[in-house]
């Protein structure tokens, strides 16, 4: 094989792990979605917020990985296209 054929060949690949890497981080922004939405309902029982702060920040730190992850992907997917 070529080299020209090894780094496609890597690049394909470092896009699969990227497409996979995207859909878990999906997976945990739904399930942290799911984790505000229940702990919210619950607060409205209690006095004081059940919400921890440390929750809204790793849902915003998903939220920039997943930018990352997408920046990533189109990165990948220029040098594929310009080789």
């Amino acid at each position: 094989m070529s080299d020209l054929g090894e780094i496609r060949e890597v690049l394909a690949g470092v896009t699969e792990q990227l497409g996979s890497a995207y859909q878990h981080a999906e997976a945990a922004r739904d399930r942290i979605a799911d984790a505000v939405a229940v702990l919210d309902g619950l607060g409205e029982q209690h006095t004081t917020p059940l919400l921890p702060p440390e929750l809204v920040r790793a849902a915003d730190e998903l939220e920039r990985g997943l930018a990352f992850i997408t920046g990533g992907v189109a990165a990948v997917a220029d040098i594929s296209a310009r080789i």
